[in-house]
């Protein structure tokens, strides 16, 4: 699919900003997860 480059770009930049972590995990001719976590602060 085009264009998905700047939007995970974007995403990347947002999580950081917010000091959070993001992982994509992938197989082979079944596609790609994209996982991300935020700190949660008490």
């Amino acid at each position: 699919y085009a264009g998905f480059g700047i939007g995970l770009y974007l995403a990347k930049e947002i999580i950081d900003r917010h000091n959070g972590k993001i992982k994509v995990e992938s197989k082979l001719g079944e596609g790609s997860n994209f996982i991300f976590s935020l700190p949660h602060e008490t």
